[in-house]
């Protein structure tokens, strides 16, 4: 006698939900599965839409073989009237997967470990190319700083703290880079902690309007005094030449000031990428963004004050 297996609505929708769903994961995982599917999907997204003769200069493999990977993830990409392709809702779902994986993966400072054999291969030009990527980018310094905000803040106090002495002792404050003479000591506590300020809300509104990140500058603000080291050493060498009478910095240290702006993007940079989750990439876009906006108020305020 055979028995028959009763089963609710509620039970026959969920299963119906979860198959749906395993459907759906394995669409997406089918596609992301393979570099050049990957690479498909950006393109598309990158270009709207795009026609399979775009596809096949882009990437320059076999018609068979284009119109396989095609196949393999059919439900990312639908065609218009014009036989465009473009991404599906899903499609955008599988883009967006592949943006925030890049970021997490770019920002772990995951390395594949050489053999040892390899390691003494590499060359003394690698190691100095080592040296100074570590130098201007040292990913795992900020990595280390932004881990533990509370920490992170009171350390960064140190150098916002070194930046008010020098400043109000030499009766000099840097309006963004720019060394202005002022009479008053609260004209170093505005500058200073105006440009601390600005630096996190302005890199943190411009992520929110070009990558739709979440506002939330507050792990940022921990780390922005580290970046600002750059201004520490600058007003140091300031604050020594107020107390010595033979002058030490050649052209009124603006050389010195042009270096420091470099330094202080990268490390801006770098800073913004661990503490934000982004790629270098996308951190630099926001970052120059935010700088040449402080350019731009530094020279008003330069001009006002001056």
């Amino acid at each position: 006698m055979s028995r028959k297996i009763k089963t609710s609505k509620h039970q026959t929708s969920e299963t119906s939900d979860y198959m749906e769903s395993t459907t759906t994961e394995d669409v997406i995982y089918s596609a992301l599965g393979s570099q050049i599917r990957r690479d498909i999907i950006i393109f598309i997204h990158t270009h709207e839409k795009v026609g399979f003769l775009d596809l096949k200069a882009k990437f320059d493999v076999k018609v068979g073989s284009l119109y396989h990977q095609l196949n393999m993830m059919k439900e990312i990409w639908q065609q218009d009237e014009n036989k465009k392709y473009y991404l599906t809702d899903l499609g955008r779902v599988a883009y967006n997967l592949i943006e925030v994986n890049k970021d997490q993966i770019e920002t772990s400072n995951v390395k594949i470990q050489l053999s040892s054999e390899e390691a003494k291969n590499v060359s003394f030009f690698k190691h100095l190319y080592n040296g100074l990527i570590f130098f201007f980018l040292p990913k795992k310094i900020f990595q280390y700083l932004a881990r533990e905000p509370l920490r992170t803040l009171f350390e960064g106090l140190i150098i916002i703290g070194g930046l008010l002495f020098f400043s109000i002792d030499s009766k000099i404050v840097l309006i963004g880079f720019y060394p202005l003479e002022v009479d008053f000591w609260y004209y170093s506590v505005l500058g200073i902690l105006g440009l601390w300020l600005f630096l996190g809300l302005s890199i943190d509104f411009m992520k929110l309007i070009i990558y739709k990140r979440k506002f939330n500058p507050l792990k940022l603000f921990t780390v922005i005094p580290f970046t600002l080291l750059t201004n520490l050493i600058i007003m140091f060498f300031i604050w020594l030449q107020t107390k010595v009478t033979s002058t030490f910095l050649f052209t009124d240290g603006t050389l010195l000031i042009i270096l420091s702006q470099i330094w202080a993007l990268s490390l801006t940079t770098t800073a913004v990428s661990q503490s934000e989750e982004l790629t270098l990439n996308r951190s630099s876009l926001i970052v120059l963004f935010s700088f040449y906006l402080l350019y731009g108020i530094s020279f008003v305020l330069f001009g006002v004050l001056g």
